[in-house]
C-alpha cells in the first residue's frame, strides 16, 4: 500500500504528470461518449433522465480527470474523489471481465477488444490511485455514491427498456444479449461490495470515535472528581 501511496502522490503532485493524465481522461470520455455511446443514444432514444447513468466508462474517466486536478491543486473533495474511485474500480473491472468473457466464447482477439481491456486496466488502477485519499469517508458521501451506483444499475438492467431483451439501458455490446447476466452480476456485486467496504470502514470510524470521546468525558469527570 505504500508503494500505491507513493505513486499515487508522485502523479497528484507532478503537473506534467496531473495534467496530461487529466487531459488523456477527458479526450477518453469525449471518444467514449461520442463514438461508443452515440449511435446507441440515437438508436433507443432513453429518457433523459438516465443519461448521466448509461455512458458509465467514459465518465469514469471523466470524473477522475477534476478529481485529479482538483487533488493537485489541494482542492480535494470527498465525496467527488470517492465517486471517482468506484467508478473507476467497477467498470474498469467490468469491461475487463467482459472482454475476458468474449475472447473465451469467440477467440477474437482484435486490436479494438485488447486496447479496450488495456485502456480499462487503466481506469483500474486510476481507481486505486484515487481510493489513497479517501482518508474518512462520511456516511452521507458513501450514500451518496451508493445511492448513484444503485440508481445506475437499475437503468441498465432492470426490465425498464422497450426493445433491450428485458433488461434497461446496458451498454452495446459485441455479442448482444449473450453475455449481458454475467456482467449484471458483475456489475450488482461491484457495486455492494465496494461502496459496503467504504461503508463498513465508516461504521468502524464511528464507533472508534464514540469510544474516544467517552474516555475523554471519563477522564473529564476523573479529573474533575479529583480536583474537588
Amino acid at each position: 500500500m505504500k508503494f500505491i501511496r507513493s505513486v499515487s502522490d508522485w502523479v497528484v503532485r507532478e503537473p506534467v504528470l496531473a495534467y496530461g493524465l487529466a487531459f488523456a481522461n477527458l479526450l477518453g470520455f469525449f471518444i467514449g461518449t461520442v463514438f461508443w455511446y452515440g449511435d446507441f443514444f440515437r438508436a433507443f432514444q432513453p429518457p433523459l433522465w438516465t443519461y448521466p447513468f448509461i455512458p458509465d466508462c467514459p465518465l469514469a474517466a471523466g470524473i477522475f480527470a477534476v478529481a485529479l486536478i482538483q487533488l493537485h491543486r489541494a482542492k480535494s473533495n470527498n465525496l467527488l474523489n470517492q465517486l471517482a474511485a468506484i467508478f473507476n474500480i467497477k467498470y474498469g473491472t467490468w469491461t475487463m471481465s467482459f472482454w475476458l468473457l468474449y475472447w473465451a466464447r469467440t477467440g477474437d482477439y482484435d486490436f479494438v477488444s485488447v486496447l479496450m481491456f488495456v485502456t480499462h486496466l487503466g481506469l483500474t488502477i486510476q481507481g486505486l490511485l484515487i481510493m489513497q485519499y479517501l482518508h474518512k469517508p462520511s456516511l452521507r458521501d458513501t450514500l451518496i455514491v451508493l445511492a448513484w451506483f444503485v440508481t445506475s444499475d437499475i437503468v441498465d438492467y432492470a426490465p425498464i427498456a422497450p426493445g433491450r431483451d428485458g433488461y434497461g439501458w446496458y451498454p452495446p455490446l459485441p455479442l448482444g444479449i449473450q453475455l449481458v447476466p454475467a456482467m449484471l452480476v458483475h456489475a450488482v456485486s461491484m457495486t455492494w461490495l465496494l461502496n459496503g467496504i467504504l461503508l463498513i470502514r465508516v461504521m468502524v470510524q464511528r464507533v472508534k470515535g464514540g469510544h474516544l470521546r467517552a474516555q475523554a468525558r471519563a477522564c473529564a469527570q476523573k479529573s474533575s472528581q479529583s480536583g474537588e
